[in-house]
């Protein structure tokens, strides 16, 4: 127990230490936002990455050992520490966003009017969605409650967070896919918070699917 708290805290620390790096050095290096918008502007685009790298990494095992058991099975007991540390993070993403949600942070999501235009109500609905189904899946993976489920009920529960992992890439995908190609926006090749967040879910994607297209029990 104490092995795997290290070793989950270490990988946050580094997710969450690199992603506000690149973002301090894509935003503010390189693009000149202006450092007054660390603390939180920047700061929550390193949670945004760090919780679909962190939910990716918990998924992302489970694929892993199927194709190579040797190396990946005696990391599986780190998914559901990891899943649940990526929503911790969703659910500070989610309040940091509030606190900043407005046309001065985020024009491409507002009408002149100050209302929000199909992109911002879309790519929010998704977000919603996503947190609300992980947020399920926090809860059922508690100890005393995942006890009173039978393993094919917990089982499915835990799959759906696979659709909560696709709704978050519409939101991410909805909301800057627009910027994505423009050639100002890769000023020195350094790729958007939000597209690096897309390629994540995708290869979390692919992986699964290949799973299921190529079945192969786990053996130890």
């Amino acid at each position: 127990m104490y092995y795997e708290s290290v070793t989950s805290v270490v990988i946050t620390l580094t997710t969450l230490l690199s992603s506000l790096g690149y973002a301090i050095l894509r935003y503010n290096i390189v693009r000149n936002v202006p450092v007054e918008s660390i603390p939180l502007y920047i700061s929550n685009k390193a949670i945004a990455l760090s919780t679909v790298i962190l939910i990716g990494l918990s998924f992302l095992l489970g694929p892993l050992a199927r194709f190579w058991p040797k190396q990946f099975v005696p990391h599986l007991y780190l998914r559901k520490s990891l899943g649940l540390t990526g929503f911790t993070l969703a659910a500070l993403h989610a309040i940091v966003s509030l606190l900043l949600f407005s046309p001065a942070y985020y024009p491409r999501l507002f009408l002149a009017n100050g209302k929000m235009n199909l992109i911002g109500e879309s790519s929010m609905l998704f977000g919603i969605l996503a947190f609300l189904i992980f947020a399920g899946i926090s809860v059922i993976s508690l100890p005393p409650i995942e006890k009173t489920m039978i393993p094919a009920q917990w089982k499915f529960v835990q799959r759906l967070g696979y659709l909560a992992y696709i709704l978050v890439l519409f939101h991410v995908v909805i909301m800057g896919w627009n910027g994505w190609f423009l050639a100002s926006a890769w000023k020195y090749g350094l790729a958007s918070i939000g597209l690096i967040s897309a390629l994540v879910i995708i290869l979390v994607l692919v992986m699964r699917a290949l799973v299921i297209a190529f079945p192969k029990k786990i053996s130890s």
